[in-house]
């Protein structure tokens, strides 16, 4: 059996050695499983079964083109199918790997010749498989703008998969992450006979894709960690993930040698790969350097923020709830449609401004949701695209008018009856899901597509009282982060502190507080933990384990004062809510010497859950716990009332402001809370 050829000419197989601990296969692809089906279908089953054709004197599938985005898998599939086949018992089978460029060659004609001396050498390699990566570059649409050369290369190569038919063992694989810059002519049976679509990975294709990375790992990460890693990578694509993996890897590296960095290249660290485990906390840092290609590539698809999601969810859930009872297709990845049998398209209108969050995160939310549907956003930002012209190339598919109403008068009119043509070709026996977002009416030219069909007409909606509730409440009840409640339990235990500090006396116990509250003045020494002082000590201190003195505690001035007088000055549409931290918050802070950077943290699913400390606060016979209470009943019933989704993140923010520049002491901080919450309903009634 001959082998293929690699792109230097010299002899190569896809397999790899048979002592390779690394053997790709469809065992290390996640997350594709339909797709790994398909393939078998088409490919494999032809290539065992060829009896079975020709006895029905049938043609077997000659083509096969992968398209998605960037990282979603089309390379590493091609390259596996070849494995694959291997362990069928059909033989070696040669793959040959090209990209789009490779053909192409300055000299005239011998462009045409590469490619048709690829197609020999696969001919008499068979069965083999042709692997064009990239094939846009190789094959663009025919026009005037490309020159003749490029012409010549595309004929040359529809001749040359129109001649497969007499070559039974040679198949075409096509990857392309631009599928509207594709030549027509491929697009059809007996050239590509299947097109199978890269989504990005869903939740659980990212937990699969986590899982076939690590499975190799003397300690892979624990399957509750997995999931939990796998809904916090909204947007990652499979290299992303790997590259996670990766990064993870080189983070517990850093942590358990902390000095392989600082070598001077003079001394080698012995690193045992065996004992080391890579913890939860060597992905998080991870994650942290490592961006998503949804983002880099400029997607609307965005994950929901956690801590907006009370506010939201509800309104997204009510739009996907629609689209289930309507068109349920769409929510399925893998439906079959029968094109001009059935009714498919949908339209959908969505009423609602920006300030209710509706193109900032209730979009890229369903966006998200449906990310199995190749995705085309029209929008100020990207008008003027070609791919929004060529949407109906690319089946099922969702289309989203961004925020028309605003752009559309400041289009020409050409461009608006050329859009308004392009919708009009959207038939209700085409998959095409249609959304439109605006302020109030459709433009008069969208009206004939919307209005005058079966659509769905979709009013956004302020935050109900009890949305709002539970959006507060981790900044009044939860313990497990910064809160009303957790500087009420600081405050207490700093007053245990002080009045052991009394006594000289420091147990181990509340050294163990102590290093809890001041986590970074702290370290660890025998029975007790000793106090890094910030300047000359004070007090002399002995232990209750040891006599070693230990000094006081002091709290050196922060230099994020003036980062946060910046933060009060922020202002909103309507009214100013921050004014009043210049004089007052600040000033405070500055001399009780202690100033914190502002963090938002995100809070898990479980603190999204109705919070039932509430109903505790309320029949508490602690004072200071019904002061929380009140407040956060006041600000989710008074203050927040008839709030647009942008000023309750203002507000979200005041307090948050609030508990950093007061988060020793409670009082103070009830103080500044009331005040603030005053400012605001008296801005609010100067408004009205």
């Amino acid at each position: 059996m001959k082998l293929g050829m690699s792109r230097s000419s010299k002899p190569c197989t896809c397999s790899r050695k048979k002592n390779s601990r690394n053997k790709l296969d469809f065992s290390n692809v996640g997350g594709l499983s339909h797709h790994i089906k398909t393939l078998k279908e088409l490919i494999i089953f032809p290539l065992l079964y060829g009896n079975l054709y020709s006895h029905f004197n049938i043609k077997a599938p000659r083509g096969v083109l992968f398209y998605g985005p960037p990282g979603t898998g089309k390379t590493l599939v091609a390259a596996a199918l070849a494995n694959e086949i291997n362990t069928e018992n059909i033989g070696k089978v040669s793959f040959f790997h090209r990209k789009g460029a490779d053909c192409l060659d300055k000299w005239l004609g011998e462009s045409e010749k590469k490619l048709k001396d690829l197609f020999d050498k696969a001919a008499k390699a068979r069965p083999s498989i042709i692997f064009f990566d990239e094939i846009d570059g190789l094959a663009p649409i025919r026009s005037q703008k490309n020159d003749h050369v490029h012409c010549s290369v595309v004929s040359t190569l529809l001749a040359l998969m129109d001649g497969l038919d007499n070559m039974n063992g040679v198949v075409v694989i096509g990857a392309t992450n631009r599928l509207d810059a594709l030549d027509p002519a491929l697009r059809r049976p007996g050239r590509f006979d299947k097109e199978l679509y890269f989504p990005m990975p869903s939740t659980e294709a990212r937990k699969e894709i986590i899982q076939v990375h690590t499975k190799t790992w003397k300690h892979p990460p624990t399957e509750e960690f997995i999931n939990n890693l796998a809904n916090i990578t909204a947007g990652c694509c499979g290299a992303d993930l790997q590259a996670l993996c990766a990064e993870a890897v080189l983070c517990c590296t850093k942590r358990l040698y902390p000095t392989i960095g600082n070598t001077g290249g003079t001394l080698r660290v012995r690193i045992d790969p065996k004992k080391m485990k890579v913890e939860e906390c060597d992905f998080m840092n991870a994650r942290l350097n490592v961006i998503p290609s949804s983002q880099k590539i400029g997607t609307k698809m965005r994950q929901l923020c956690p801590i907006l999601r009370p506010l939201l969810e509800r309104q997204i859930d009510n739009i996907v709830s629609h689209v289930g009872a309507i068109w349920p297709h769409f929510l399925n990845p893998h439906y079959k449609y029968v094109l001009g049998s059935n009714r498919y398209a949908g339209r959908i209108i969505l009423i609602g401004s920006n300030k209710q969050g509706l193109s900032t995160h209730i979009i890229p939310g369903i966006l998200q949701i449906l990310e199995h549907l190749p995705c085309y956003v029209l929008d100020i930002s990207t008008f003027g695209e070609e791919q929004f012209l060529n949407v109906r190339k690319d089946l099922p598919s969702l289309l989203v008018l961004s925020r028309v109403d605003e752009w559309w008068n400041h289009i020409e009119e050409s461009d608006q009856i050329s859009i308004a043509a392009t919708l009009e070709d959207v038939h209700a026996g085409v998959p095409i899901l249609t959304i439109a977002s605006c302020r109030g009416e459709l433009p008069l030219k969208l009206h004939d597509f919307f209005y005058n069909n079966c659509s769905v007409t979709l009013r956004i909606e302020d935050p109900s009282e009890r949305e709002r509730g539970k959006f507060f409440s981790p900044i009044f009840f939860d313990e497990n982060r910064l809160s009303l409640y957790k500087v009420l339990l600081n405050t207490n235990n700093l007053q245990s502190i002080k009045n052991s500090l009394q006594n000289q006396i420091i147990p181990k116990s509340v050294c163990r507080e102590i290093r809890a509250i001041r986590n970074p003045n702290l370290y660890s020494n025998g029975w007790c933990y000793r106090l890094r002082s910030g300047g000359k000590s004070s007090n002399k201190l002995k232990s209750h384990g040891n006599n070693e003195m230990l000094g006081d505690i002091k709290r050196e001035k922060s230099d994020l004062v003036e980062k946060c007088s910046r933060k009060s000055m922020v202002r909103s549409d309507d009214f100013n809510i921050f004014s009043h931290l210049n004089s007052n918050m600040v000033n405070n802070c500055i001399q009780s010497s202690v100033c914190y950077k502002i963090i938002k943290t995100e809070p898990t699913d479980e603190q999204h859950k109705s919070f039932s400390r509430e109903k505790i606060f309320k029949d508490s016979a602690d004072e200071d716990k019904k002061k929380i209470y009140n407040l956060w009943d006041r600000i989710s019933v008074n203050t927040s009332r008839n709030m647009k989704l942008t000023h309750l993140e203002i507000l979200y923010d005041a307090i948050v402001l609030c508990l950093s520049m007061n988060r020793n002491n409670f009082q103070n901080l009830i103080e500044s809370v009331q005040e603030t919450l005053c400012r605001i309903e008296n801005a609010q009634q100067c408004v009205n």
